[in-house]
Parts: C-alpha cells; structure tokens; sequence
C-alpha cells in the first residue's frame, strides 16, 4: 500500500512539473505573444514577426536579424516578451554599419519600452539584435510594422 501512494506522488510530481514546461514553451510557440501585442501596431502596416527564444543550452546569449527599411518609411518594433521583472527583452537596432540607432531599454533610467518608432532616412539593410536583461533566457515574439510617410 505504501509503495503504489509513493508511486501515485511520483507521478503526481513528475506530471505538475511536466505541465509547468509544456505550459511556458507553448507560450513561446504559440500565437499567444502575436495575438497579445499584435494590436500595438495601430495604424502601421504589419510586416513580419520575429519567434525570439533563446535559451542557457546556446552559446549564444543573443538573437539577431535584419530586414532592408526604406526611405520614407517609419517602422514599427514592438517587444513582446514574457513580462517578467529581472528577464525583460532589450531589442537594439543597428545600421549597416552596426552603429547602434535605438533601443527599448534607457540604461540611465533602467526603464523598458514596449516598442519604438524609427523614421527611415537612408534605404538599406537594418540589423535588430535582441537580448535578455543580464543574460538571462527568455522567449517573446517582435513584431516590425511600417508606415509610407506622404510627402
């Protein structure tokens, strides 16, 4: 009797934290950040989402992708990550060059924006890095918008 109650809390244990896992990866593959943020981006026109996860398994602490902007268009990026204190999404975006343009995050104030606005002056290839605060894991989506400015 005493064994098959150790067995039944075994396999109670092992199905709540198995129920934790498949609960927080299906959020981060899920639609669920792009229908909760989705709406952010107003009047823009949506482009593309960017799956972000990145994990303590990687080397890489870091995710990063690029996408061509064109003069005369604003673009939209918005930051849609889990929302937890000590592990918010910090997304950069860099120019060709990889000189930094802006980001969601001011270092003075420690504060976090859910998105940014950037007006484009020059076409060409633009890069977004996208990191965790201190290093850490974490999963979101971004979402990049964009909106014809009229002469």
């Amino acid at each position: 009797m005493k064994k098959s109650i150790n067995v039944v809390i075994c396999i109670l244990i092992f199905t709540f934290h198995f129920s934790l896992f498949t609960s927080a990866f299906a959020q981060c593959t899920s639609d669920a950040f792009l229908d909760k943020c989705a709406s952010s981006l107003g009047e823009f026109t949506f482009i593309k989402s960017f799956n972000i996860s990145i994990d303590k398994k990687s080397s890489d602490s870091k995710y990063e992708y690029s996408y061509v902007f064109s003069k005369g268009s604003t673009y939209k990026i918005i930051i849609c990550d889990e929302n937890i204190n000590g592990n918010k999404m910090i997304v950069t975006l860099f120019d060709r060059n990889h000189k930094m343009i802006a980001t969601n995050f001011n270092k003075a104030s420690k504060k976090f924006y859910p998105l940014f606005s950037y007006p484009c002056s020059a076409t060409g290839v633009y890069y977004l890095e996208v990191t965790f605060e201190n290093g850490k894991e974490g999963c979101g989506v971004n979402i990049l918008g964009f909106s014809k400015q009229s002469n």
